[in-house]
């Protein structure tokens, strides 16, 4: 019983929470943690903004436990921009422990309620081209920066996209677009070096493995 209230207690300060606090505040703590300027971009493979959201993440759970079931659940009653967000934050918790079909249900609820939410449709690509399906993750990459040509995320992953399915050209293309955006980046300037220096034989590897798609990229520009 120690323990349980040990942990409890820890949720709520880690939530900048007191005690005897509301369902409602509980999540609207929630909320403010998570829409930090932080988190509002990619954050995969960065270990220590991972590492913060799943913290978030966990209390908030901790502390929806412990309220009544029908409570814990019901979300009609918060903005829909907020019901969305309660659906991202799931989706991204799993995809950082890489339960992709549960990201996927998550953020697929997400989208069905905000078709034109720009973080939802990169991680829905980038959930596509882990699984190597390149194609459909095409679409969610090109859709998010024709919701906002600004997204440097968004371009950024629409390069690493063409970059993995082989098309070269237009991966340096879409890497030159985010650089433009955000000129400090660093893993952009790498792939923009990695293609440029490599691209004879990037392309010698992919006629070699792949004869069908060399083709293909050469007839498409």
């Amino acid at each position: 019983m120690i323990k349980d209230e040990e942990i409890i207690k820890a949720a709520l300060v880690n939530l900048g929470l007191r005690e005897d606090v509301s369902l409602a505040d509980v999540r609207a703590a929630y909320l403010t943690k998570t829409t930090q300027s932080a988190f509002q971009t990619v954050i995969l493979g960065d270990e220590h903004l991972e590492k913060n959201f799943t913290a978030y993440y966990k209390s908030y759970i901790t502390l929806l436990k412990h309220h009544s079931e029908s409570e814990s659940t019901n979300l009609n009653l918060y903005p829909q921009d907020q019901i969305v967000k309660f659906h991202f934050n799931q989706g991204l918790y799993y995809i950082i422990n890489q339960n992709y079909f549960k990201a996927m249900e998550k953020f697929q609820e997400a989208h069905q309620l905000d078709k034109k939410d720009v973080l939802v449709l990169i991680y829905m690509g980038i959930l596509l081209m882990k699984l190597k399906n390149y194609y459909a993750a095409e679409k969610y990459f090109q859709e998010a920066v024709d919701v906002d040509p600004q997204s440097d995320d968004g371009w950024f992953y629409l390069g690493e996209n063409y970059l993995k399915a082989g098309e070269f050209k237009k991966a340096l293309s879409m890497f030159e677009s985010a650089k433009r955006l955000n000129p400090d980046r660093r893993e952009i300037a790498s792939r923009i070096y990695e293609i440029q220096e490599k691209m004879p034989q990037l392309f010698r590897r992919v006629e070699k493995e792949q004869p069908s798609l060399f083709k293909r990229i050469f007839k498409k520009d």
